[in-house]
C-alpha cells in the first residue's frame, strides 16, 4: 500500500526518573487493563480510578496535546513534580524518535532523532517538525498540521463518544474540526479553506455593517431608511448654505469688502462684551445697599462721655463733628452715583458706537448679499462648518454601512459557488465514499447484525451559520449512550481499515473507556478486532478496558481476542498508574 502519511508506531512509554513502570506497545491490539485486586474486598473489586485514563493521557501529551488542556496540569507536584520527564519512544515512517515533555518545561518539548537532540522553543515549532515527517506528499497545497490529524485518533474519555466528530472533552467547548475528516476521506483541503476564508471575511463585514448600523440610527433607535431621509434633507440645507455662501464670495465687491465686514465683526464682538459688562456692574450699584449712617443722639452721647473725661483737650465742638460725619456719608453718595453716572455715559456712547458700527456693516454686506440670506458672516460659517462636519460624519458612517452590506452580498455569492465547487469534489469522490460505506456497512452487520446505517457528508450553505460541510453517520437505533459509542467505534474502525482511508491515517487509534456499552455489542467489537489483527499487521489500536467488563464472557470463551496476550499494562487500586492516591488539584 502506497501511504501518503506515515505510519505512526508507538513503542515504548517511561519517566526519568521512574514514576510509573515502562509501557511497552505492540503492533495490532494493545490493552490497559483495569484489573481486581482483591475480589473479597470492596476496595479491591474496584476497576476504576487506578490510572488507565492517566497513561492514555501521558501518550496524549507527548504528542503535543495543549497542558491547559491536559490532566496532567492537575496532578499534585508532590506526586509527579516539574522535573519529572516524560518519553515516548515511536516510529513514524523510518524514523524512530523519542518526544521528551516535562510539566516544568511544558512549552519546550525535546526531540531525539538517531544521535541528534533537538529542543524546540515551542510546542507549534515541534509539531511542524512532525508534520514534515508525518507526510510523505507535499503536493497538497492545504495539509492538516499535526494535531488536527491526530486529535480525533486519540478520543479522550470525557468526549463522551456522542458524535463521530467530537473527539475532546466536551467541557472545554472546543470547536469541531471536520478538517481532519474531509482529509481521510481525500475530500480538497484547498476549497474548504477557500470557503473558510471567505467566511471569514464575511463575519468581518458583518461586524462593520452591524457597528456602523448601530452608529448611524443612533443605538438602532431609527430604521435605516429613515436615516436615509434625514441625511437627504441634511445634505439639502447643506448645499443651500453652501450655494449662499458661495454666491456670497462670488460677488465683485466681496474681496474689497470682506476684511472690512471681519473688521467690524470684530469690533462689534469686543463692543457687545463691553456693553454686557457695563450693564452687568450697573446693576450690582442698583443692588447696593445704602451707605450706613450713624445716628446724631448716639455721636452726642458719645461726645459727652469724651468731653468728661478729657476737659479741656477736647477742642472741637459737637455741631463741628456732626458736620464732618455729614460729609463723610455725602462723600460715599458721591462716590457711588459719580461711577454709576460714568457708567452710564459709557454705556450710552457704546450703545451708539454698536447702533453705527451695525448700519456699517449693514450696508456692507448689503451690497454683496443681493439674496438677504446671510445675516451674519462669522456666525454663518460656523453654523455651516458644523452642520457639513455632522453631515460628514453621518453620510461616511452610512456609506460604510452600504459598502459592507454590498461586499456581504457579493461574499455571499462567492461562498455559493464555492461551496458548488466543493459538492462537485465531493461528487468526484464518489468512488471512495461508496467503498468507505461498503466497509462501514460490513462492521455493523458483524457487530448489530444489519446493515441498518448510513453514512452522508455534505455540504451546508447557510447565512447564520458557520457550518460549511455536516459529516454524519446513522446507525441502527443509535441515540442512546451505549449505541452512540458504538457508532463511534464503527466509524473510527472504517476510517482506519478501508482500502482508501487508510493510505491517509497514521494507522494509530486511541480509544479510553469506549466500552461502556452492552455485552452483546461488547463481545462483537473484540471478536471484530481479533479478525482484523489476522488481516492487517500495520496499525496499532491502544484501548483501556475494565476486567469486570468481559471476565464472564472470558469464562465463557465467547471471546476470540485473547485478552492476556494483548495485555501491555495492568492497574489495580492496590498498584496504580503512579503509585500513589491523589486528587487532582
Amino acid at each position: 500500500m502506497d501511504r501518503v502519511v506515515n505510519r505512526i508506531k508507538l513503542l515504548k512509554l517511561y519517566s526519568e526518573p521512574e514514576v510509573f513502570e515502562t509501557i511497552l506497545f505492540e503492533d495490532g491490539v494493545n490493552i490497559i487493563l483495569g484489573e481486581k485486586s482483591d475480589a473479597n474486598t470492596t476496595r479491591g473489586r474496584k476497576t476504576n480510578g487506578v490510572g488507565k485514563s492517566m497513561s492514555i493521557e501521558f501518550i496524549n501529551f507527548c504528542l503535543f496535546k495543549k497542558y491547559s488542556d491536559s490532566r496532567i496540569r492537575l496532578i499534585p507536584d508532590e506526586v509527579f513534580s516539574d522535573d519529572v520527564l516524560i518519553k515516548l519512544d515511536l516510529q513514524i515512517g523510518k524514523e524512530e524518535i523519542t518526544i521528551i515533555r516535562s510539566k516544568g518545561e511544558q512549552n519546550r518539548p525535546i526531540l531525539k532523532k538517531n544521535e541528534e537532540t533537538i529542543i524546540f522553543e515551542s510546542v507549534d515549532e515541534a509539531q511542524r517538525y512532525l508534520k514534515d515527517l508525518l507526510y510523505n506528499d507535499f503536493n497538497e497545497v492545504v495539509l492538516p498540521n499535526f494535531r488536527e490529524l491526530i486529535s480525533p485518533l486519540i478520543r479522550d474519555e470525557k468526549s463522551e463518544f456522542k458524535t463521530i466528530l467530537e473527539c475532546f472533552d466536551v467541557s472545554k467547548k472546543i470547536p469541531v474540526s471536520v478538517i481532519p475528516h474531509l482529509y481521510f476521506l481525500n475530500i480538497s483541503l484547498v476549497i474548504y479553506r477557500k470557503v473558510q476564508e471567505t467566511i471569514k471575511k464575511i463575519e468581518q463585514y458583518k461586524n462593520v455593517s452591524t457597528n456602523a448600523k448601530k452608529e448611524v440610527t443612533n443605538g438602532n433607535q431609527k430604521k435605516i431608511n429613515d436615516v436615509r431621509a434625514e441625511l437627504n434633507a441634511l445634505n439639502d440645507e447643506v448645499l443651500k448654505m453652501n450655494d449662499a455662501i458661495e454666491s456670497f464670495r462670488s460677488n465683485e465687491a466681496f474681496n474689497s469688502i470682506e476684511k472690512d465686514l471681519v473688521g467690524l465683526e470684530d469690533l462689534l464682538d469686543k463692543l457687545r462684551v463691553r456693553q454686557k459688562a457695563i450693564k452687568y456692574e450697573l446693576q450690582r450699584i442698583k443692588s447696593l445697599p445704602k451707605p450706613e449712617e450713624i445716628d446724631s443722639s448716639e455721636i452726642e452721647l458719645i461726645y459727652n462721655q469724651f468731653k468728661q473725661g478729657l476737659g479741656e483737650l477736647i477742642v472741637k465742638s459737637l455741631q463741628e463733628t456732626l458736620g464732618f460725619k455729614t460729609k463723610i456719608e455725602t462723600f460715599q453718595r458721591s462716590l457711588i452715583n459719580q461711577r454709576a453716572s460714568d457708567l452710564q455715559n459709557e454705556l450710552y456712547e457704546i450703545t451708539e458706537q454698536i447702533r453705527g458700527l451695525d448700519e456699517q456693516y449693514g450696508e456692507k454686506l448689503r451690497i454683496i448679499d443681493q439674496k438677504g440670506v446671510l445675516k451674519n458672516l462669522k456666525s454663518s460659517l460656523k453654523i455651516y462648518n458644523h452642520k457639513n462636519q455632522e453631515y460628514s460624519k453621518r453620510i461616511g458612517l452610512f456609506k460604510e454601512y452600504e459598502h459592507a452590506e454590498k461586499e456581504k452580498k457579493t461574499l455571499f455569492l462567492k461562498k455559493t459557488q464555492e461551496i458548488l465547487e466543493l459538492d462537485n469534489e465531493i461528487d468526484e469522490k464518489k468512488n471512495i465514499l461508496n467503498s468507505f460505506l461498503t466497509t462501514v456497512l460490513s462492521i455493523h452487520e458483524l457487530i448489530m447484525g444489519n446493515k441498518e446505517c448510513s453514512f452522508t457528508i455534505e455540504t451546508v450553505n447557510s447565512k447564520t451559520s458557520k457550518q460549511i460541510v455536516k459529516i454524519e453517520l446513522r446507525i441502527y437505533d443509535d441515540g442512546s449512550h451505549s449505541v452512540d459509542r458504538t457508532k463511534v467505534f464503527i466509524y473510527d474502525m472504517a476510517l482506519l481499515f478501508n482500502q482508501h482511508t487508510r493510505k491517509r491515517h497514521p494507522g494509530l487509534l486511541i480509544h479510553d473507556n469506549i466500552f461502556d456499552v452492552d455485552q452483546d455489542t461488547l463481545v462483537q467489537s473484540l471478536n471484530y478486532l481479533a479478525i482484523q489483527e489476522e488481516k492487517y499487521q500495520d496499525f496499532q489500536y491502544i484501548l483501556t478496558l475494565n476486567r469486570d467488563k468481559i471476565e464472564h464472557e472470558e469464562n465463557l470463551n465467547q471471546l476470540s481476542l485473547d485478552i492476556e496476550k494483548h495485555k501491555v499494562a495492568t492497574f489495580t487500586k492496590d498498584n496504580k498508574f503512579l503509585k500513589k492516591n491523589y486528587q487532582e488539584k
